[in-house]
């Protein structure tokens, strides 16, 4: 049904998903479509026809490795870094494996990629596990424990979850390639610096970055991207000795998901596409579709505000692009740059702690104090950001996927062409290209062909870290792939339907159960 809105006119969408909308009583609402076998009434005739044979199985199930990695528990260790509280029962266990560096150019040498495992005390011990991976966004061991303690609880019900972070990420070897100054330019946009021309400014020291990063992970400096992180996941399906994988992906997860089912289709036997971005999409696209996602936010972060009568007052979005403006002209809370304010502020967007209401009110705390003169909270929040977003793994990584990468003149042109279309967020999207600009270029994996089994996308309508479009775009490559999917899409605030609505998985797990898509479409509300 998603697929058929864009051809719509605007009343026509707004009719249809208004009946969407008013089948949400229950929770999750699938988007009804016609079902052949409730076509005709078996009562009327047709008592004594022969019974059909039954339909196939169906997918095999999930399979249990046949050798495994050597565990070791880090409950305590992992819930800790991730700032969340353990669930009872829950164990976390760490474990690590070699890699090759460059299987893929040929360039000699290992690394070593870690991997959590989340079981709970009703995991069956001979339960195949779930592939868990949200790449560059977030290291997936950092995320792991807070889907396996909030929504994605149920799933240790039945498998369980293996977290694998990206190269240089989390529990994988980490890179530490820029010097602090370097960084904390970066992170601050280089706002600080004398002259008028910001995107010289922040050029250069992107520049003396990037030639540090690749000189120290050399000969790997083409290895970081989303094509040798799928061949990491096979490295681990190798060692599990298991025909194939169930992968989740999140975000940039999603994308290496789709590589390592582009370049191993027969060794994927469930795929879950969770706010994935288009395919072999530009990097100035993605940029401007993270920065829609980040007003969109921002506009439902302010509705839900004025509706709890939130710390904030009435207009939030006001009082946001007050602090913004602040930190733009210098004079931040706490001296914080505008750029650092903006992606604290999404940070807490897209990675909400507790629920809406609770991650609403906390956010709205935060800024509240700081416009009353406490920076502090907000200047803690400001920390995790960048501690848990702005890595130096985080950005070899990034700029590893960046295709296709705009001009200076051209990222010129959009900062003073994006604060017209996105008032708080524009700027700030514009400059974060400069970052990857010096980067070694790379090329997008390819497409997955020929795919056996069904896909399951999911999506977020306000998801302020790679926006809303990317949904639509997979499920024609998947279409292209030979492959059925459905969606589930939840209408709320944040990164992962998976993650943050308990309405997206038990669809999610009906799919890793049987390996079958649902019969429809489904609208969670936020």
């Amino acid at each position: 049904m998603l697929a058929t809105l864009g051809g719509m006119s605007r009343q026509a969408q707004f009719a249809t998903l208004l009946v969407a909308a008013t089948t949400l009583l229950a929770g999750c609402a699938p988007i009804i479509g016609a079902d052949p076998r409730y076509a005709t009434d078996r009562s009327h005739g047709d008592h004594d026809a022969a019974p059909t044979s039954e339909a196939p199985s169906g997918p095999a199930p999930i399979a249990a490795p046949k050798a495994d990695l050597a565990w070791q528990d880090c409950t305590d260790r992992v819930f800790g870094d991730a700032g969340v509280r353990g669930a009872p029962g829950v164990t976390l266990e760490c474990a690590d494996y070699d890699a090759d560096l460059d299987p893929i150019n040929g360039a000699t040498g290992s690394l070593r990629i870690g991997v959590v495992r989340a079981r709970s005390e009703e995991t069956p011990a001979d339960a195949g596990p779930v592939v868990f991976t949200s790449g560059t966004d977030m290291a997936s061991s950092h995320q792991l424990p807070v889907w396996v303690t909030g929504a994605g609880a149920d799933i240790l019900k039945t498998n369980p979850v293996v977290a694998v972070d990206r190269r240089g990420l989390g529990t994988s070897s980490a890179v530490d390639c820029r010097d602090l100054y370097d960084r904390q330019e970066m992170r601050d946009q280089a706002q600080f610096e004398p002259g008028d021309d910001p995107v010289a400014n922040l050029g250069a020291v992107t520049l003396t970055a990037t030639t540090s990063c690749t000189d120290i992970i050399a000969p790997g400096d083409s290895a970081y991207d989303s094509a040798h992180a799928a061949e990491d996941l096979e490295r681990l399906r190798s060692i599990w000795d298991v025909p194939a994988l169930a992968l989740v992906g999140v975000g940039n997860g999603a994308q290496i998901a789709m590589a390592y089912a582009g370049s191993h289709p027969d060794k994927v036997s469930r795929l879950v596409l969770d706010s994935p971005l288009p395919p072999a999409i530009s990097a100035e696209a993605t940029a401007e579709q993270r920065v829609k996602g980040q007003q969109a936010a921002l506009d439902a972060f302010a509705a839900q505000c004025a509706a709890v009568n939130c710390p904030l007052g009435p207009d939030a979005k006001a009082a946001v692009g007050s602090l913004l403006s602040a930190a733009r002209n210098g004079n931040g809370p706490g001296g914080a740059s505008v750029a650092a304010l903006t992606n604290a502020i999404v940070f807490a967007l897209g990675f909400p702690d507790g629920d809406r209401i609770a991650s609403t009110n906390a956010l709205a705390r935060t800024l509240a104090e700081a416009r009353s003169g406490d920076a502090g909270p907000l200047l803690d929040l400001i920390g995790r950001a960048e501690a848990l977003r702005d890595t130096d793994g985080q950005f070899i990584n990034r700029c590893s996927d960046s295709l296709n990468r705009p001009t200076p003149d051209r990222v010129r042109e959009l900062v003073v062409a994006w604060p017209k279309l996105y008032p708080q967020f524009g700027v700030v999207g514009a400059l974060d290209l400069v970052k990857c600009l010096n980067w070694p270029s790379g090329s997008a994996p390819q497409d997955p062909k020929n795919l056996k089994i069904d896909v399951l996308l999911l999506g977020v309508q306000n998801d302020p870290i790679v926006g809303s479009e990317g949904v639509a775009a997979t499920a024609a490559t998947i279409i292209n792939a030979g492959a059925t999917s459905k969606r589930v899409m939840w209408q709320g605030i944040g990164h992962g339907a998976s993650i943050y609505s308990t309405c997206a998985v038990p669809p999610l797990l009906s799919y890793l159960d049987s390996g079958r898509a649902p019969s429809t479409d489904t609208y969670c509300p936020a």
